[in-house]
Parts: structure tokens; sequence; C-alpha cells
């Protein structure tokens, strides 16, 4: 008896390697997988949870992950674009107050991990051409690899509205209308070939209104960005119904946590 147990134990064993091995024939290997867990990485925040360097021309580096910013604090004129870091867990609604003394929160009160843990809040420079992200100007919301050369696959992020992008609009500013039927406002994702070409768009709904009782996205929601294939980088751009002459009329904000890219060999 004891023989023959231990023969069914041994085949069961045989056949679970063989099976393991055809499974690891036909996936990447992971351990080039990079993931951004930004409460690992070395990022200073004010007592509001705002990055120190927003105001800098500082770039974000996490996990080997380059994530572009833009600031400038002169003149008494301060602004920035691309990426900021934050961990503030405000998710109140200012629609009668100011909203750029609140334009860095999301409306989780925080990342993945929690109220209160940091994420990455993008704001879109709205001016900006598709065409130019192929010349030498960079887009604004790049993320790229920090090792020079670097190819890499992208494999998913996820996002969400920052609260000043969420309560415009649902409610509607002093620049742009609230969000009824058929309004919607998406984020494109594209990849930037080797050969310097694009790839993609990929792309996702911040809000889509079915009905005028619809709300935009308020949790973490994973976006794929596999299809984008491989890049030497990503950026982002938005597209909304409510655009005038100027472009996008709602507020230019998203933010991003848990950015997943496949390193190539």
């Amino acid at each position: 008896m004891k023989r023959g147990f231990f023969d069914v134990r041994m085949l069961i064993a045989t056949l679970f390697v063989a099976l393991m091995a055809v499974s690891c024939d036909n996936n990447p290997d992971e351990s080039n997988n990079v993931t951004v867990f930004l409460n690992q990485a070395e990022i200073e925040y004010d007592e509001s949870g705002m990055w120190v360097n927003a105001y800098t021309s500082t770039e974000i580096v996490a996990q080997g992950v380059k994530f572009s910013h833009y600031g400038s604090n002169s003149g008494g004129y301060s602004y920035w674009t691309g990426f900021i870091a934050s961990r503030n867990s405000d998710v109140t609604d200012y629609s009668e107050g100011n909203w750029l003394e609140h334009q860095c929160t999301v409306m989780t009160g925080g990342g993945l991990s929690g109220a209160g843990t940091p994420y990455l809040v993008a704001y879109w420079n709205t001016t900006e051409n598709l065409d130019s992200a192929t010349t030498s100007e960079t887009p604004s919301c790049l993320i790229s690899y920090a090792s020079d050369n670097q190819l890499f696959t992208p494999i998913s992020v996820f996002v969400n509205n920052t609260t000043y992008s969420y309560y415009a609009m649902k409610n509607g500013t002093a620049y742009s209308n609230p969000f009824l039927t058929g309004d919607y406002c998406k984020l494109l994702a594209y990849g930037i070939k080797a050969d310097g070409t694009l790839s993609g768009p990929a792309e996702m709904y911040l809000a889509e209104f079915k009905s005028d009782d619809d709300s935009p996205i308020s949790d973490w929601t994973y976006f794929n960005l596999e299809a984008l294939g491989v890049v030497k980088s990503i950026f982002f751009r938005m597209e909304s119904s409510d655009t005038g002459s100027w472009g996008m009329n709602n507020p230019a904000y998203f933010a991003i946590d848990r950015m997943s890219i496949r390193l190539e060999e």
C-alpha cells in the first residue's frame, strides 16, 4: 500500500512540473517586470502632503521609472505640468472656493495602499500637438525608464480622477459645463517606439455619461496598456466632449498609481 501511495504522489508531482514548464514557456519572464510602489520611493512631502519639489524642474524617479515634471516658482507665479507626487487625503468639494489650492488630491483620499498613501497627480498641457511627440518637444505627461535606451512594454496602470477634475465634471466651473447625457472625458495613452513612431492610443473613460445621473469615476480603475507594445516611452493625453476653440474646457488633471512595465532584453 505504501509503495502504491508513493507512486501516485510521484505521478502527480511529475504532472505538476510538466504543467509549470508549459506555463512558463507561454508567459514572459516576470523577473523583468517593474511595478512602481511610491511608498517605497524617496519622496519628500510638505505638511499638506504635497511633493516639496512641485515648483522645480526635478523629475520623479521611482523603481527606475521616470515621470516627467516641469515646475516654476518665480515672479510670484507658480506653475507645473507633468506628474507630481501627493499623499493629501482631503476629498472635500471646493467648488465654492479656490480649487487651485486643492488641485493635488484624489477621490479615494490616497493611493491603492489606502487613505493618506502616495499617488501621482498629472496635469496635461492642453496646448500640446500630437505630432510634436515625434519631434524634439517632450510631451508633458511622459513616462520612460531611467536607464538610457532601455526599451519596455507597458503593462498597466491604475487611474482615478482628482477631486478637482471629478467635481468640475459633476458640477461645472466658471470655465466648463457640468456633464450631462452624452458627455465624456477620456484618457489616451500613446507609445513612442524605438524608431520614433507612435503606437496606440489605448483609451479609458474618466467619465462617460449615459444619463444625466451618471458620475465620473471615483475609484482606482485598471488601465491595460499592453497593446502599446515595445516602446522607449509612453505619454498621456486627454479628450473631452466639453471642448471649445481653445481646447478642452474641464480641468486637465488625472491621478495614477502602481505603474507596471516589463523591461525588454
